[in-house]
């Protein structure tokens, strides 16, 4: 199966495409909405002092829609995913330039939350940490929107890749079970529950 930014893998499906916070972008918004304000404010002055003028009023109005579709080009395309394998952090830098960082869940040692200050409490955003098993550094996703409902989901993933990964560590055999279930496809366990009742309705007979 293969999306736009990148391919997924076997029996791998997306669980949560997660944005910046929205207050990234209101400083922006506003700086633009008051030079739009200050533009037609000085219409009537700028059409006055001829051709001149009217090329500056309708160039200010270009330059704002470019922005604004830079802007929200950029704040659509700076994101990461969630799969039930592996995180993946797109960074775009500009129109054509984009950066790409993957972190497989068996390499994440944990993930943290952090919100500080009133405007994040507030709003509800914050940062949140990756603590990576080979690396020196955290990895962090910035400005995030319900940075510790992610933290959770993440280090939930992160149980389920250990518990498969050291299936002797005296790990619950149901638990270890259902990791391995949780990255099949329908039809697949579809097949481990008929498997599981043939296997049970066996184990009756040789009873009887």
């Amino acid at each position: 199966m293969k999306q736009k930014d990148f391919e997924l893998r076997e029996n791998e499906k997306i669980k949560h495409t997660v944005f910046h916070h929205p207050i990234v972008v209101v400083p922006d918004l506003v700086i633009s909405l008051l030079i739009l304000i200050l533009d037609f404010f000085l219409m009537y002055y700028l059409f006055l002092q001829g051709w001149w003028g009217v090329i500056l009023f309708g160039a200010v109005i270009l330059a704002l829609a470019f922005y604004m579709l830079r802007l929200f080009f950029l704040y659509r395309k700076n994101k990461f995913i969630i799969t039930n394998q592996r995180i993946i952090d797109f960074e775009q830098a500009g129109f054509f330039e984009k950066f790409v960082n993957e972190f497989p869940f068996l390499k994440i040692h944990e993930s943290k939350a952090v919100i500080k200050g009133i405007g994040p409490t507030l709003f509800r955003y914050g940062n949140l940490k990756l603590i990576l098993s080979q690396d020196l550094g955290p990895f962090e996703l910035f400005k995030i929107a319900k940075p510790i409902k992610l933290q959770n989901i993440i280090n939930e993933y992160i149980n389920k890749a250990e518990a498969v990964k050291k299936p002797k560590d005296g790990v619950d055999p149901v638990s270890m079970v259902m990791a391995e279930v949780e990255l099949l496809n329908k039809s697949q366990k579809e097949e481990v529950i008929r498997q599981i009742e043939q296997h049970l309705s066996k184990g009756t007979e040789n009873v009887l």
